[in-house]
């Protein structure tokens, strides 16, 4: 019995493992929906130095999306 809990426990695992492994295609997938809408996502920084940079770019990539997401709803009310 406890032989077969112990399979069962460990095949789960080998389960969530792979599970977490194969996210990546995820994110490529989101990476790859973004490029073909031609938004521009800022880059995360790598050095401290560019903190504030990203943060401004960041407002802005807001503020525009929230823009033009105001523009399509207004679009299809209208119509």
């Amino acid at each position: 019995m406890r032989l077969i809990v112990l399979v069962i426990v460990l095949a789960l695992i080998g389960f969530l493992v792979n599970k977490q492994l194969n996210s990546s295609s995820a994110q490529k997938q989101l990476e790859s929906a973004i490029g073909e809408q031609g938004i521009d996502v800022p880059k995360v920084p790598s050095s401290p130095e560019d903190l504030k940079k990203f943060e401004k770019d960041l407002n802005n990539f807001v503020k525009n999306d929230a823009k033009r997401r105001a523009k399509e709803l207004e679009k299809e009310a209208g119509n």
